[in-house]
């Protein structure tokens, strides 16, 4: 098998786990994982990331009850019942993540206040601070994949952003970009559907 064929089946055999062993996660893999993070490529290689790594249950667990307040405060806000339900069913999916044996919370550094200056809303595509730890977070997953450790990417609490920064003692100079949830898979998902390639490919000669 060549080097292409065993990274397609490492790709295809990653799933997102949202139901964890208990077992805790020895720290050296933990280092490993983001080690294989730091790897990815950065926007002028500035490498503007940050991993937090939290096994805490207390900490865990005021995590997920800031999330619940502020989803709750949205959906008090909801004027419409079909939206006030819509919301509820999701209300839920957003908090599981304190189960997880270990969370890593991958911020970006915000782009300086003179691009916001000079380029307004796109300042940040250009920095491309958020998408380079977006590619961090794959490396991330893939890394804890080989590793035999579940993982899922989960953006719903970042609805409670400012909440969770102030909880974890972040700056404001930094921005939340996703939390990755960690753990000895406690299930094995099916296999989910994938757009075949000639739907989603477009080549411009």
């Amino acid at each position: 098998m060549n080097q292409i064929e065993e990274f397609l089946k490492l790709v295809r055999g990653r799933r997102s786990i949202r139901k964890f062993r208990r077992d805790p996660l020895p720290k050296e893999v933990l280092r490993r994982i983001i080690e294989a993070a730091s790897w990815a490529p950065s926007a002028s290689n500035r490498q503007n990331w940050e991993f937090r790594v939290v096994t805490s249950s207390p900490v865990k667990e005021r995590m997920r009850d800031v999330v619940r307040s502020r989803w709750e405060s949205v959906l008090d806000r909801s004027g419409s019942d079909v939206i006030r339900e819509e919301l509820q069913k999701y209300i839920s999916m957003f908090d599981w993540f304190s189960h997880a044996p270990a969370l890593i919370i991958i911020s970006a550094k915000r782009p300086e206040s003179f691009l916001y200056h000079i380029l307004g809303d796109t300042a940040g595509d250009v920095a491309g601070t958020e998408i380079s730890a977006a590619m961090a977070a794959q490396n991330l997953m893939l890394a804890a994949h080989a590793s035999g450790i579940g993982s899922c990417c989960v953006t719903g609490p970042l609805a409670a952003q400012e909440e969770l920064k102030e909880l974890l003692e972040m700056g404001k100079a930094r921005k939340i970009v996703c939390l990755i949830a960690l753990g000895y898979p406690a299930e094995q998902p099916e296999v989910p559907l994938r757009k075949p390639v000639e739907k989603i490919l477009t080549l411009i000669e």
